[in-house]
């Protein structure tokens, strides 16, 4: 491998700021099953301490880290101290929102969580305003967080993604269940407005409490996942989004974005939102976000010469490596094409980080996660060639 002029975190801060630094940077996230056989395939030892969350998501050990070249190192909140899941003999996975998940095997040995109990289904306005909802101040989120952040810091150069906060838009549907909320924007939006009120409450209240413990210490700051796009076109119409949806955005990410800057004047504000959300990028921009991801490469507007030609000065990218197609199905030479294809249409000038379009799941062969490593190497020195 080659050895490069500059530490992870070093290259991923120049990119941020649209300068280009000497490589492409490069960022991975991992459900369970991949995990385990990316590390046989790298030669690495099972990881004993794995974790998994409620995605089947893991955190990387750092030696996988480092074989990877990967570049940013993930942190998020410690579970809260004061609860604890139900205990019910239905076989569901319950989370502090009250949201059942149940554990559904796939055919390839791999599993994930499905979510199928609502708790707010049928909630009318007093029962939302009678929950008992989460305690974003509980102290165990944030017991021992500072150390944890400062261990990723001791133990390698790679800069650090933390996500703090929950989601504002599909925290609030998990809670209704999806059609009800659909119907709910046109027919009740009431509701729609009590139940994002207090998740955005409580997604601002985790956030400002993890921030002032270790916001110095973090270099992208990840909202949660909002996903508001279909495959086609987004999943509301902008008027609905306009007024239900971005007041709370707002209210949480000018929350977020001033601490942050107060702690970290470097720190940047990065969201998570699948599928074709064209149509909201310059709000969004205009709300101070400074990074999408995931740049859903299937998803229709989300063509990334374009995405670069009119945003690219204000905003940079993260992630575009598809996981509907090339990856789980694909050669590695397919996969080498494609990394090439996104670094030489959105990494020139910096602002662009290399990754999967979404976490990475069981069906996708290790050995195109080494081969996007590989293009990086092959393709993503600067000054990139075109």
């Amino acid at each position: 491998m080659t050895r490069y002029s500059m530490s992870s975190r070093e290259r991923v801060l120049r990119a941020l700021n649209h300068q280009e630094p000497d490589r492409v940077p490069f960022n991975l996230a991992l459900t369970v099953d991949i995990y385990e056989r990316l590390r046989q395939q790298l030669g690495l030892p099972r990881d004993p301490h794995v974790k998994v969350g409620i995605w089947t998501d893991v955190p990387l050990g750092f030696d996988l880290v480092e074989a990877m070249q990967i570049d940013i190192c993930a942190v998020g909140l410690n579970p809260p101290a004061h609860w604890g899941p139900p205990r019910r003999d239905n076989g569901l996975l319950y989370d502090e929102w009250g949201v059942g998940r149940k554990k559904v095997a796939r055919d390839d040995g791999s599993y994930y969580f499905e979510m199928v109990e609502h708790p707010l289904a049928v909630a009318t306005l007093k029962d939302v305003q009678g929950y008992p909802w989460p305690d974003p101040h509980d102290p165990g989120r944030t017991d021992g967080l500072r150390r944890k952040v400062e261990r990723i810091r001791e133990h390698t150069d790679k800069a650090i993604m933390a996500k703090f906060s929950n989601s504002i838009w599909e925290q609030s549907w998990w809670l209704r269940g999806l059609e009800q909320w659909m119907m709910d924007l046109i027919l009740n939006p009431q509701i729609v407005c009590a139940i994002m009120d207090r998740v955005c409450e409580i997604a601002i209240g985790t956030a400002l409490a993890a921030l002032e413990v270790a916001g110095d210490l973090v270099d992208i700051y990840r909202l949660s996942g909002e996903d508001l796009g279909t495959q086609l076109n987004p999943m509301i119409s902008p008027r609905t989004y306009e007024r239900l949806v971005r007041p709370r955005f707002e209210r949480l990410w000018r929350a977020v974005k001033s601490k942050l800057l107060e702690k970290n004047p470097d720190g940047r504000l990065m969201l998570h939102s699948c599928g074709n959300v064209r149509a909201f990028i310059p709000g969004w921009i205009d709300m101070g976000l400074d990074i999408l991801d995931p740049i859903q490469p299937r998803a229709q507007g989300m063509e990334p010469k374009a995405l670069k030609r009119d945003f690219g000065d204000r905003l940079m990218f993260h992630g575009g490596i598809d996981l509907q197609q090339t990856l789980p199905f694909g050669t590695t030479e397919d996969v080498m094409r494609e990394v090439r294809e996104y670094i030489q249409a959105l990494a020139p000038g910096g602002g662009y980080i290399v990754a999967p379009a979404h976490n990475v799941q069981g069906d996708v062969p290790p050995e195109n996660l080494v081969a996007i490593r590989d293009a990086i190497e092959a393709h993503g020195h600067y000054p990139v060639r075109l």
